[in-house]
């Protein structure tokens, strides 16, 4: 997910949208028997500030399938996280950096779905984990 700065710089640009399918490494979930579907999408927009600074902002879209934690059923959910990054080439202790006019995306959006990743993995809100059958014991109102 590479943005050339350079050529945004040849079309007389400052500001341009970007989209990207992206296939991040699979540890990036740590939830038991879920997976990402891929491609992961990513849109946005790239706007230069000045000669060591240019701010992203966009859209990851997503998608979890797998084993609900509470009831164990099959399920999918999907995700949209939205993100706003500074990056610069000055060093800038807080931004992430860019180095020969070249923007790599690539560990801001990891950082972002590490952080939009739920820690457990539902089938919905209202999942009521799994479902026991009635015993006898139950049935006496005991």
């Amino acid at each position: 997910m590479i943005i050339d700065l350079k050529e945004m710089a040849k079309k007389g640009r400052t500001e341009e949208d970007f989209f990207f399918e992206y296939s991040p490494e699979e540890e990036l979930v740590s939830i038991p028997n879920v997976k990402l579907e891929l491609p992961v999408k990513v849109l946005g927009t790239i706007r230069r500030v000045d000669k060591n600074t240019a701010f992203v902002e966009g859209e990851i879209c997503f998608a979890l399938s797998g084993e609900c934690t509470r009831c164990l059923e099959p399920a999918r959910r999907e995700y949209a996280a939205k993100f706003a990054e500074e990056f610069s080439s000055a060093g800038a202790e807080d931004d992430y950096p860019f180095f020969a006019e070249k923007i790599d995306l690539t560990k801001a959006v990891n950082d972002r779905l590490l952080f939009e990743m739920p820690i457990a993995f539902v089938c919905g809100e209202d999942c009521k984990g799994i479902e026991l059958p009635e015993s006898e014991y139950d049935k006496r109102g005991v």
